[in-house]
């Protein structure tokens, strides 16, 4: 059929409409007349895939990558980047139009640079007959797209995976890979990766992969079976990363921070330099005021935090982020930095049943989001919550839960952390009405 595309959605399609059914088409970019070939049609909807741009929409520009078509790294590649960032806030706007602030969420903070701004990738492996596929899935399956460059990555880092690539593919050992993380220093500098061995390899060939790593020039790494990360067959160099975010005040050194190759990372350093900044300046911490950080990580935002308040609380479920966090704020003198380890949940009641209180509440949850917690949380009485999430539906259902607590968004705004995809980071500050 054809179709003329009216707006992107989360989950990054386009959506038109034929004989009043919705059509999500993967790929698509606004305003685009597309002939399009249905794979897969419901009663409401069908999706489909680009048969042919018959019109080009005004925003549709060169994707200048041979796999786009079909790899599942990004979706908007073929879309302008400012168009990206409009349709980033229609989304915001309209999956959130409950819980907008008065006045409407601020402008969205646009990323610079909009492409080859990504120092960690996970590439996944597969063998099929001789030839070993590396690479990321192909949308909407689990065929590997066999990767030899991505436009989300630097050139120094496509120059560094496509030796590594190579390393491993003609070496003896590369069937027991199932997984692939690598990634990068702020400075690039150094590299370092995480080679996830398949169900049944031995720690043989986990050793001799180590050997091709090295030998392939990574600066650390670590070998662990792919379902037990903590579980280390073989280590070498420095299997972490570094990188700095902005002191306390102007003028102030940076903070030096650390994270092991298995550890969350956000994936743009610039642009996360810059939140920081701003989550910092939205709490608006004194000296006299506790925080609790949930989802902690490897102390991204608690170690930046610390220095301008009188305690952080940081609980973590993850052991490896957990103890890059400690290592965090050591290196950096932090002495009212107190480390949980543990699930956040079982932790936020325990802390409730303890009627401990905090001043102000940081969350940065998985995509999931933290409902688990939101029902006792608020029994710890903060005065301010600063939600950051990467999942507009799950940040719409957890502001349905705390408004209904007296929460109310007094600040809300967009951050292109992930761009050419349809992801989002969100921002949004509550206090209680």
């Amino acid at each position: 059929m054809t179709v003329e595309i009216e707006a992107l959605t989360w989950g990054g399609r386009g959506l038109a409409r034929h004989e009043g059914k919705i059509i999500f088409v993967s790929k698509a970019v606004p305003g685009d007349k597309l002939l399009v070939g249905l794979d897969r049609i419901k009663s409401r909807y069908a999706e489909g895939h680009i048969r042919a741009v018959l019109a080009p929409g005004p925003d549709r520009v060169e994707p200048k990558c041979k796999f786009f078509s079909h790899c599942g790294g990004c979706q908007w590649l073929s879309t302008a980047y400012a168009r990206q960032l409009r349709e980033k806030e229609l989304l915001l706007r309209s999956i959130l139009r409950r819980y907008l602030p008065e006045g409407g969420p601020e402008a969205i903070v646009g990323a610079e640079p909009d492409r080859g701004y990504r120092h960690k990738g996970d590439f996944h492996v597969h063998l099929s007959g001789d030839t070993l596929r590396i690479g990321f899935y192909q949308e909407g399956s689990h065929h590997v797209v066999n990767l030899d460059f991505c436009l989300l990555f630097d050139r120094a880092y496509n120059i560094f995976y496509q030796n590594l690539r190579s390393v491993l593919r003609e070496g003896p050992r590369a069937e027991a890979l199932e997984r692939l993380t690598l990634d990068r220093d702020e400075d690039g500098a150094h590299y370092a990766a995480h080679l996830h061995l398949r169900e049944g390899a031995s720690e043989e060939e986990g050793a001799a992969l180590a050997r091709l790593g090295e030998s392939a020039g990574l600066g650390g790494g670590l070998v662990t079976p792919v379902r037990e990360p903590g579980r280390i067959l073989a280590r070498w160099g420095r299997p972490w990363t570094r990188y700095t975010l902005p002191g306390a005040e102007a003028g102030a050194p940076d903070l030096r921070m650390q994270a092991d190759v298995r550890s969350f990372t956000q994936a743009h350093y610039p642009m996360n330099r810059k939140l920081v900044g701003t989550v910092r300046e939205w709490l608006g911490l004194a000296r006299h005021e506790r925080l609790l950080d949930l989802y902690s990580g490897i102390g991204n935002f608690s170690v930046p935090l610390a220095s301008v308040c009188r305690e952080v609380v940081a609980v973590e479920s993850g052991p490896t982020a957990h103890e890059d966090a400690k290592e965090n704020a050591r290196i950096n003198g932090l002495l009212n930095l107190r480390h949980v380890l543990g699930e956040a949940a079982p932790w936020v009641a325990k802390m409730a049943a303890a009627s401990e209180s905090f001043d102000a509440v940081l969350l940065d949850p998985p995509r999931t989001g933290a409902r688990d917690v939101l029902e006792t949380l608020v029994h710890l009485t903060p005065k301010r919550i600063l939600y950051v999430s990467c999942n507009l539906p799950a940040l719409e259902r957890d502001l349905e839960i705390l408004g209904e607590s007296g929460y109310r968004p007094l600040r809300m705004q967009a951050w292109d952390l992930f761009p050419q995809t349809y992801s989002v980071e969100t921002l949004c500050l509550l206090a209680r009405s």
